[in-house]
Order: structure tokens, then C-alpha cells, then sequence
């Protein structure tokens, strides 16, 4: 590790050294590192968690402490054409086993992949998973308002409900202030391939083209004003990468946010349509949807209140042609920071790494939620939320949406109590401390045991530069 940052570090000198132009080079990341410690994940009902069974009654606690890096390098201007590369060192669990594609450990954290992430929390810290993150041109087209970008990138659309993940593409924007509209296109699969087969008596060969690939297609406008902005777009997928089937989801988006006063509305609204073309057997309809509504008012200074509301559609039992529980774009890692402000125990929340939290899949659910809060000192925030979670899923021969473990028909998840404390050190230091008390609900209980309640207690010091 040490000897990747050594070499990126004199590449940077020599080219700052050498360049005629050396203000055109900047440098930007963050470093953090986060603990946790975890009471029950479980409920002592024996459920399956990080990959593994436990027995009922086990009583599972676990202490982690991860790590993760990202650096970027640009060149250029970006007023007018500028080429970027980041790299990213992956979360890291402190003193983790080194990876071996052949171990049969029972580590959750094993992976039997070619080229597993993370991995770099070896004792032994001269590991080698050094990941290419972002490698992209971003460029203005000369005397238009029109700007560019390709290559490997982030595609950030509809905040925590749509799309959040690094993919290979192009995105053009068009800026007519206030109005912005954007053009996006990523590929996530291209397994098209020419195969030539040689006919021994003709002597001739013959070219047969396969074309399979996976591409997504959007439109976004966005409006943005001083006292409210609106967003609206459009995605549809066109996936022939499979043998089996011809994929074709779309998904429509509304949203937006108000401020009168000292009260501030924001939501959105997305409905997923469309189908999936099976080549043998019904074809299947899309036919989910997303909401959610926040209402936030400031009381005085430093000093807020908020009601939040979120509903997101479940699979019912009887719906063999249509899927009923709405999906994001696959691999969305918008999920990854669904709980930020509003989840320490339950749902995963960016401010804590992205590494701990009890459920992944934030679909299939819906919650309110009471928030307060407070910030008494310029370098302390605190936030005080109540959660009331259910599942809605219907039907009584299909798994219940929030873990997949049983064949019931219940609807209540469970509460979770909560405070976040954000203490800045320095202007770039922040230190995020959290934690969650978990009441489980109907969903939990087995045929012998009802759950016990759960609790966490997570810490992320991060540093941006």
C-alpha cells in the first residue's frame, strides 16, 4: 500500500515539476475509519445474519473496526476540458484474514472472487486491492452551453431512492440557467462477440455475429429556484445479455423541494414500469413504485423539527407476471446511505462508512419518523429520531420483505430510537458518533422465541481533503 501511494505521489511531483502549467493540477479524497459495535443483529432468534446461522439464543455481539480511502487526480479546467482519475482502497476490516480463493472460512467477509474488494486490513498491510474508481474526460463544447463527460464515472439520480453507482458512459449536460437538462447513457454489460466457423468441405468461413449487450438510457431536467427547485426524469433499460430473456424496465421520477418560511417541504415520487421478455415461459410486468415526503420547520436557531413519511411497494403473494416490489437500477448503491440522518441500527447510513446496518434492501418497506434536531455549539449537531417500520408485503405463502427468512404474513417490522451526534475538530475532520435502539416486531418472532431488542453503537472520523 505504501508503495502505491509512494509512486502516485512522484508521479504527481514530476508532473507539477515539468508542466508548464502546474495550477492545472489538483488533488481532492477523504480517509475514514469507523467502528462498530453491534448488540443482537439477530434478535437471539437464531435468523441468518452476515452470512452465517446462529443458534437461537446465542446472544451475538460483534466489534469492528473498518477503513477506506479514496484519491482523485485532475488535470485541466474544468471550465473547459480537464481528465480525472480516482482510486479507491476499500473498506478494510482491521486484522481480517488475508483473502484465498480457496479458504472454506466461515469469515463473513470471504469471498471466493478473482478479484474480491476490499481486503487491505490484513496484519500484513502490503495488499495489493488498489481499485481503479473513476477515469473520465469532462469537457465544455466551445461557445455552447453544452458539456461532455466519458468515461468511468458516477451516476448520481434521485438521491437515495434511484441511482448511485460508478459505471462506464457519457453524460451530457445542457445549462440554460435555471434550466439544466441532462442526457445519460452507461453500459453495464457487452458480452457480444464474432465467432468464425470453418466448413472443412466448402473451405470457407462462416461470420456469426452475437450482439448482447446491457445499456440504460435517461433524461433528466431540473429547475432550480430560490425558494423551490423541481426535478423530472426518465430511464428505460434495453438488456440483451441474456439468453434467457430480453429485459426492458423503466422508471419515471418526480420531485422537488419548497421553503416557506421556516418550513421547508422536499419528496419524490417514482414509478417503475415495464417488462421482462422471457424466452420461454409468461413474460413478466414491472409495476412498482416509491414515495416519500419530508417536512422539516426550524423552531430558532440551530434548532429543527421534521416528519418524514416513506412507502415502497412489496411483493405480494398470487403476482406469478408481475413484479410488484419496486427495484432500483441494478447494482444502486443508494441504498448504501438510505439511513443518513435517520438510521443507526436498521438501515445502512453513509456517515458510518457504509459498512454497518441490519438491512440492505430498503424496498418492500414503509416508515415514519419524528426528528429533532439541535445544534448548541458551532462544532456539535445533534439529531434525535423515532422510527416506525413495517413491511408491505401481502399474502401468507411468500416471505415477508424485511429479511426472507420465514413463510408469514406480518406487517410490523419494528422501532428504532436513535441519536447522532457530528462533532467537527477541524473544518475538514468530522467525527460521527450513533446510536440505535432497535424494537423488533411480529416479523422476527420464530415458532419458539420472541426477539429480543437490539442496539448499536457506531463512530466514523473522516477526513476530506
Amino acid at each position: 500500500m505504501k508503495k502505491f501511494l509512494l509512486l502516485i505521489g512522484a508521479m504527481v511531483l514530476v508532473l507539477a515539476m515539468t508542466s508548464p502549467a502546474p495550477a492545472q493540477f489538483k488533488s481532492w479524497g477523504h480517509m475514514e475509519i469507523a467502528t462498530g459495535w453491534i448488540s443482537k443483529p439477530d434478535f437471539n432468534t437464531g435468523l441468518v445474519t452476515a452470512g452465517q446461522t446462529y443458534a437461537e439464543g446465542s446472544d451475538l455481539n460483534y466489534k469492528r473496526i473498518t477503513q477506506r480511502y479514496r484519491f482523485y487526480l485532475q488535470y485541466g479546467d474544468p471550465k473547459t476540458v480537464r481528465a480525472v482519475i480516482g482510486f479507491e482502497a476499500d473498506s478494510s476490516n482491521w486484522g481480517e484474514s488475508a483473502w484465498s480463493n480457496t479458504s472454506t472460512t466461515t469469515d463473513p467477509n470471504y469471498s471466493a472472487a478473482a478479484n474480491p474488494s476490499g481486503r487491505m486490513g490484513v496484519a500484513a498491510t502490503d495488499q495489493v486491492q488498489l481499485e481503479l474508481k473513476h477515469a473520465y474526460l469532462d469537457f465544455v463544447i466551445p461557445n455552447t452551453p453544452v458539456s461532455l463527460s466519458a468515461g468511468l464515472q458516477f451516476y448520481g439520480i434521485g438521491g437515495r431512492l434511484f441511482q448511485s453507482r460508478d459505471l462506464p458512459g457519457l453524460i451530457a449536460t445542457v445549462n440554460f440557467a435555471p434550466h439544466k437538462v441532462m442526457l445519460y447513457w452507461w453500459r453495464e454489460k457487452d458480452s457480444s462477440f464474432n465467432a468464425r466457423v470453418e466448413n472443412i468441405t466448402t473451405e470457407k468461413d462462416t461470420t456469426i455475429f452475437n450482439y448482447q449487450v446491457n445499456d440504460t438510457y435517461g433524461l433528466q431536467y431540473q429547475l432550480t429556484q430560490k425558494l423551490y427547485n423541481l426535478y423530472a426524469y426518465f430511464f428505460y433499460k434495453n438488456d440483451l445479455s441474456n439468453a434467457t430473456y430480453a429485459d426492458h424496465p423503466w422508471w419515471i421520477g418526480l420531485g422537488g423541494a419548497y421553503k416557506l418560511g421556516n418550513l421547508a417541504l422536499s419528496g419524490q415520487f417514482i414509478y417503475m414500469g415495464g417488462k421482462k421478455d422471457n424466452v420461454t415461459g409468461d413474460d413478466v410486468d414491472y409495476t412498482g413504485w416509491v414515495a416519500e415526503l419530508l417536512a422539516r420547520y426550524q423552531i430558532g436557531p440551530g434548532m429543527f423539527a421534521a416528519v418524514e413519511g416513506y412507502y415502497s411497494t412489496g411483493e405480494d403473494t398470487g403476482t406469478a407476471n408481475k413484479i410488484e416490489r419496486f427495484q432500483t437500477p441494478t447494482g444502486s448503491e443508494a441504498r448504501w446511505g438510505f439511513g443518513n440522518d435517520r438510521s443507526v441500527f436498521f438501515f445502512y447510513n453513509g456517515d458510518f462508512m457504509y459498512y454497518f446496518g441490519k438491512q440492505l434492501d430498503n424496498t418492500g418497506f414503509w416508515y415514519a419518523r419524528l426528528n429533532f434536531e439541535y445544534a448548541p455549539l458551532p462544532w456539535l449537531n445533534l439529531l434525535f429520531n423515532y422510527m416506525y417500520i413495517g413491511d408491505t408485503a401481502k399474502g401468507d405463502t411468500g416471505a415477508f420483505n424485511s429479511t426472507g427468512t420465514g413463510v408469514k404474513d406480518e406487517s410490523y417490522v419494528g422501532q428504532e430510537l436513535n441519536v447522532i451526534a457530528k462533532v467537527k475538530i477541524y473544518d475538514p475532520l468530522v467525527y460521527n458518533i450513533g446510536f440505535g435502539y432497535f424494537f423488533p416486531g411480529d416479523v422476527y418472532k420464530t415458532a419458539t422465541k420472541n426477539p429480543d431488542n437490539a442496539w448499536a453503537l457506531l463512530t466514523c472520523l473522516k477526513y476530506v481533503f
